[in-house]
């Protein structure tokens, strides 16, 4: 593989199948690097906050993702705030989950079978309503047997 004149050294560029993804993360990386330090920690700020608000929405919306949200947060806020960071991985309602998740990329049981319940009800609820509209019912149910077959893919811990 040819180097990379733009990696440091050291380092490798990613191999083939990473180039799958279509953000070009290093570009994203330059383009936050060249704007002036307290622009570029109010901008992961902003994306941050603005993360969080989205996560918290999810916690209560069923299908809405929660932890990807609360996971580019970590990383937005480890690039502006220590104390955001902090805060985020320290709060008391998903704080130990989140850093679980985002250290381990493990999901505990308990969260996992809430997940999976609080789901399956919003669902249920939302196909009696939609009781008229037979391909509504069929999508959601589809939705949450894909949405609880991925939950249940995640490594799990006690």
């Amino acid at each position: 593989m040819k180097p990379n004149p733009n990696m440091p050294r050291g380092r490798t560029a990613t191999p083939p199948q990473a180039a799958q993804c279509p953000v070009d993360h290093r570009a994203a990386e330059r383009a936050a690097r060249a704007l002036p330090g307290p622009v570029r920690r109010a901008v992961f700020l902003g994306v941050g906050t603005l993360s969080v608000t989205a996560g918290i929405i999810g916690i209560v919306v069923p299908l809405w993702p929660t932890t990807c949200f609360l996971l580019l947060a970590a990383w937005c806020y480890a690039r502006s705030s220590p104390r955001a960071e902090r805060w985020l991985l320290e709060n008391r309602v998903f704080g130990r989950y989140l850093t679980a998740y985002r250290e381990r990329g493990v999901i505990s049981t308990r969260v996992r079978r809430g997940a999976t319940i609080f789901l399956w009800s919003a669902i249920l609820v939302s196909a009696v309503l939609a009781a008229g509209h037979l391909w509504v019912v069929a999508l959601l149910l589809l939705v949450a047997a894909l949405v609880t077959a991925h939950l249940y893919s995640l490594p799990g811990e006690g």
